[in-house]
């Protein structure tokens, strides 16, 4: 049986665990947001990386220097990478 990828499969996912996002005065979508922690500095220091998770039709607009919010919190992108075959997209954030 072969899998049919469509909006409703791939809204799944999003849909449990997707908080609320929008680029500029766009419509809202969602997006999970990661934010994983790197120990830099010889152990010295800490980094936070801000990864946004979302369908790619939903950021087609999203370039660097955009102005992105998610769950009410305002972000700059500075990367916009698809994911394997292109349905997902992850967005490399900046905190504002």
């Amino acid at each position: 049986m072969a899998l049919t990828e469509d909006a409703t499969t791939l809204n799944i996912y999003l849909n449990d665990f997707g908080k609320t996002c929008q680029i500029g005065s766009g419509a809202s979508f969602l997006g999970i947001l990661d934010k994983p922690t790197e120990i830099i500095g010889g152990g010295m220091a800490t980094s936070i990386e801000y990864l946004l998770t979302s369908k790619t039709s939903d950021v087609t607009s999203a370039a660097r220097g955009t102005a992105i919010t998610v769950d009410s919190t305002n972000f700059t992108v500075r990367e916009n990478l698809l994911i394997d075959d292109g349905s997902f997209t992850t967005l490399l954030l900046s905190k504002v």
